[in-house]
């Protein structure tokens, strides 16, 4: 079975430790607030949504979704994008059309079900008709006795954009890509749960997690709380854009298995066990309420129909990519308002940190974008300022520190600009960057030939420059 290594953050969130890169997804001091304090606040979105009703990110190497859903969790926050589940009239209306369009059958039908039997399909989770289907299986508050699933989960959708927002033009459109490599990983990333202090007492897996439990060891804090809203809502754009996601048997045993369990959320879990059994359940009224909806769907009420179409987010796309980002964006026409680049340190995932993959993000950068790192690496600024762009520093005021980069083509965006020291690091040997010529070569080969080239380069060593510049400083 695929294996996972989770463990709670010190702000509940979930973070991942990979073998395989021998390091942990996230920082320790808390998955969700590096999202929002590398990426989200540094995005400055309020500014940017004052002149703009559209926007498009890139998220490459989604993992479980943090930026994502950071970024969709701050526009609820803000008003930005007004999310207000609560319970509707949607299937009563739909009820009572069943009930009329009933009557009028059962005059020319013998066959058919009487009015007392139609009441039976409030309790109905699945019909034939697709747009329908869409709404019952959603609606499940009536096809289960379980309120506490409705009343923990939002599931009806009354409202999707909100009233005008004081930051915003009327209406938005909001387009995520969302790019891993990790089919698994991105399935279940609507399913992590954020926990709390006590929730550490599980960060007992079958991994070597000495060196993590070791930072671990600071005091809980939750600078930020996800709405459960996000979650739900990427779940059913996945769910919308790749359905194979509820038959995929590994996914389906990993959310079963007690030993992952305290680390998903118990309300999706459900939600997601009731769609798949709804998809494949009989129901003898099934073919009589698709008949109903096909003919008579003219006389269903406008109502209906304009919270079923709020409910699909019409203004809200997601779009899920699996495969090497490298040829996924060669593959890619779009250009971006904002890129989060979030992949493994450069020391271990070099081959979306080259020279060759940032000329690649230049050219799906939009004019006024902007790319936002965690990364402070000289090798990795260097590589942007080569590709293009203008590089700056990402500050952080709580911390009172700078925290990570940001590459554009407008140099105006920049507000903390690169100091002496950082480009003097630039221009020595630890600013040589990666090559990936052909935008295919394996991280190994990509390694080895870096450090073949800092060995025979006749740039100042990063220690030289570090003991210079520091004397320099101090006047010695």
């Amino acid at each position: 079975m695929y294996e996972l290594y989770p463990y709670f953050t010190n702000d509940g969130s979930v973070g991942l430790f990979s073998p395989q890169a021998d390091d942990i997804y996230h920082s320790t001091y808390g998955a969700l607030s590096e999202a929002y304090e590398k990426f989200i606040i540094p995005a400055e979105l309020e500014n940017y949504f004052e002149t703009h009703n559209e926007i498009k990110v890139l998220d490459i190497c989604y993992g479980i979704g943090y930026n994502s859903k950071s970024f969709l969790n701050f526009l609820i926050e803000k008003n930005i994008l007004k999310i207000n589940f609560q319970k509707n009239n949607l299937h009563e209306n739909l009820y009572n059309e069943s009930i009329h369009t009933n009557n009028i059958l059962e005059q020319k039908s013998t066959s058919t079900r009487d009015s007392n039997n139609i009441h039976k399909t409030k309790s109905i989770g699945t019909i034939g008709s697709d747009n329908t289907k869409e709404y019952y299986k959603k609606d499940f508050d009536n096809v289960t006795s379980e309120k506490d699933i409705l009343n923990s989960v939002a599931i009806h959708s009354n409202k999707v954009f909100g009233e005008k927002s004081a930051c915003k033009p009327e209406k938005i459109k909001i387009f995520i890509k969302a790019l891993d490599i990790d089919e698994n990983l991105l399935f279940l990333s609507p399913f992590f749960k954020q926990g709390n202090s006590a929730d550490k007492k599980h960060n007992k897996l079958n991994f070597h997690y000495e060196k993590i439990n070791k930072l671990l060891s600071g005091n809980f804090e939750q600078k930020y709380k996800l709405k459960n809203e996000v979650n739900l809502i990427i779940l059913n754009k996945l769910i919308e854009k790749m359905p194979e996601i509820l038959k995929n048997q590994e996914i389906i045993n990993i959310l079963k298995s007690k030993k992952y369990r305290p680390f998903f959320a118990h309300d999706l879990r459900r939600y997601f066990e009731f769609l798949q059994n709804q998809g494949c359940k009989y129901n003898p009224l099934k073919g009589l309420l698709s008949f109903l909806h096909n003919i008579y769907y003219n006389h269903i009420s406008i109502s209906y129909k304009t919270h079923l179409n709020s409910f699909k987010m019409p203004d809200f796309d997601f779009e899920p990519k699996i495969g090497d980002a490298r040829k996924s964006l060669s593959e890619d026409s779009e250009t971006y308002n904002y890129i989060f680049l979030d992949a493994f340190t450069p020391a271990k995932c070099p081959a979306l940190w080259s020279l060759e993959f940032f000329i690649l993000l230049f050219n799906h950068l939009d004019d006024n974008g902007l790319i936002l790192t965690y990364s402070s690496s000289a090798a990795i600024r260097n590589a942007m300022i080569h590709a293009g762009f203008f590089v700056g520093k990402i500050y952080n005021d709580d911390l009172n520190k700078f925290t990570g980069t940001i590459a554009v083509k407008n140099k105006s965006l920049i507000k903390h600009e690169l100091s002496e020291y950082d480009l003097g690091l630039i221009n020595s040997k630890a600013g040589i960057f990666y090559r990936d010529e052909n935008l295919n070569s394996l991280n190994e080969a990509i390694i080895a030939a870096r450090e073949n080239e800092v060995k025979n380069s006749d740039k100042i060593s990063s220690s030289r420059f570090i003991k210079d510049y520091k004397g320099k400083i101090s006047g010695n």
